[in-house]
């Protein structure tokens, strides 16, 4: 997607406060803040945004005003603490609070203010199938048009991205999106290729094996070449904007082998690309980018 407002970022951070939210500080002060025209800090009532908890229209409907208005101051002191901690100089920030479902709330909000970025945190690994599983942030993600960075738990920011690259058009949108950010000097960006194994039928005549195993060596042969030209290809886009880049090709499935090579290079943020949703499914549903979202130890961001 472009970006507005000639390339500066215009960012949405939805937060309740809790530690869980606070995962996302590092990320935001000193990878995303120094790429960001505009941030907007949201809190929703009556509801914990992380808790999975949907607001019952019933009690929405037969709370007082008194009570709302509550809500909804509490809610923006919230917002105004977040801002205090992370303390953007030089960045115009607004604090605002919404009353309703997190999930619908975020998500126009995001709209409303022309949002390049949503923001959300999560907790650690051992919690997460139970967190995202049916939470706000699992409906944000299902939901929405633009990339939203899952932000997990760290004491400081990465000093390495890894990117999931595989020449398709969503990988490439993420590779742009990340392009445009005021990167720190001393951040690298690698670019990962995951070559998925050729698998054959357990069951083949042994007559066929044969030919089968050199045709798979040829493909292999060939997808190997095609990810080195993407990745060449794409790594001078990235150092022409004076990112640091290195690029890396390995074999086996795509989310775990993406996760193992941020755990092994130290990244705290993996980007992906990914499909807008389709109202006929869940778009994630099985993909890489939905696997990286469950079970991740880094920080994800989904592109768009």
């Amino acid at each position: 997607m472009a970006l507005t407002n000639g390339g500066g970022l215009r960012v949405l951070w939805a937060t309740d406060g809790s530690e869980t939210s606070r995962s996302a500080v590092p990320l935001l002060r000193y990878l995303i803040l120094p790429s960001t025209l505009r941030l907007t800090v949201l809190s929703v009532a009556p509801h914990s945004m992380i808790s999975g908890a949907r607001p019952d229209p019933v009690f929405l409907t037969r709370t007082t005003p008194a009570a709302r208005r509550r809500a909804l101051l509490e809610a923006e002191h919230v917002a105004q603490r977040a801002i205090s901690e992370l303390d953007p100089s030089s960045v115009e920030v607004e604090a605002i609070s919404k009353w309703g479902n997190p999930i619908h709330e975020i998500l126009r909000a995001a709209r409303a203010d022309g949002s390049d970025l949503v923001v959300l945190g999560a907790k650690g690994h051992s919690d997460l199938r139970l967190v995202l599983l049916g939470s706000v942030s699992q409906g944000v993600v299902h939901n929405a048009t633009r990339p939203v960075l899952i932000a997990r738990p760290a004491a400081d920011a990465p000093s390495q991205v890894v990117v999931g690259f595989d020449g398709s058009n969503p990988a490439r949108r993420a590779a742009e999106f990340l392009e445009r950010w005021n990167l720190s000097a001393a951040v690298l960006i690698r670019l990962v290729f995951v070559i998925e194994p050729f698998l054959m039928p357990d069951r083949m005549p042994s007559a066929y094996r044969r030919n089968a195993v050199e045709n798979a060596q040829h493909i292999d042969e060939r997808r190997l070449h095609e990810a080195r030209f993407a990745l060449d290809a794409t790594a001078r886009l990235l150092r022409n904007t004076g990112h640091r880049v290195e690029t890396e090709v390995v074999n086996g499935p795509s989310a775990p082998v993406l996760d193992a090579a941020a755990v092994r290079h130290g990244a705290g943020l993996i980007v992906v690309g990914s499909r807008k949703p389709s109202p006929a499914r869940h778009y994630l549903l099985g993909s890489t980018a939905e696997k990286l979202v469950r079970h991740s130890k880094a920080s994800v961001l989904i592109v768009r």
